[in-house]
């Protein structure tokens, strides 16, 4: 196996929890008293667009929940989205150590909206661990898409064998493998200093 140069994390599921899932939006349905069915209907009408950076986060709300008169504002409703992101304490710490190493190129490759995913990388600094950020919102196409990888090996100028991929989700990863670079489908944060060492990568 050629030596590993680069390493691309996800973001949600991997470093931190994810920034607005349907456990995100299930939450906000009972805090705001909304009718769930019916927000997930019109998340599902915009989500790709949203994550693709084609639709602001005030026209995704406009369109998913401030399409009629609401009890609460837009301000407070962000706070909310803002406040479900966590760290994921052991990935950080695997970052942490990996960045000051300085051996390997770490960058993501991550699904998120331009607004959450800016607040994300600094709320919890992820400048100071990842050098690239080829998040959808930034390059127009989203994982499992062929094309968010593509771009991402195209940009750095690397060969998939000297990249790894880590991901918490099937189709990412497989999408990730078909393209031949190394790829973990992570299903627990917990276990990525384990799942890393079967790539012999130094921390």
């Amino acid at each position: 196996m050629k030596s590993i140069t680069t390493i691309f994390f996800d973001v949600g599921g991997v470093c931190l929890t994810n920034g607005w899932d349907h456990i995100s939006r299930e939450k906000a349905a009972k805090k705001f008293s909304l009718d769930h069915e019916d927000l997930e209907k019109k998340h599902k009408l915009v989500f790709e667009m949203f994550e693709k950076g084609k639709v602001s986060l005030d026209e995704y709300l406009d369109k998913v929940i401030f399409f009629r008169r609401r009890k609460f504002n837009k301000p407070n409703f962000i706070k909310f989205m803002c406040s479900q992101s966590r760290a994921h304490d052991s990935s950080i710490n695997l970052l942490r150590k990996l960045s000051l190493n300085k051996k390997y190129h770490l960058a993501t490759i991550n699904n998120e909206s331009i607004e959450l995913n800016l607040h994300r990388i600094n709320k919890f600094k992820l400048k100071r661990y990842f050098t690239d950020f080829f998040s959808s919102c930034y390059l127009g196409t989203r994982k499992p898409e062929l094309e968010i990888f593509l771009k991402a090996l195209n940009i750095l100028q690397k060969n998939p064998v000297e990249c790894l991929f880590i991901d918490d989700r099937e189709e990412n990863y497989q999408s990730a493998k078909s393209l031949g670079l190394n790829s973990i489908h992570l299903e627990n944060p917990a276990e990525l200093k384990e799942k890393l060492k079967e790539f012999k990568i130094k921390i």
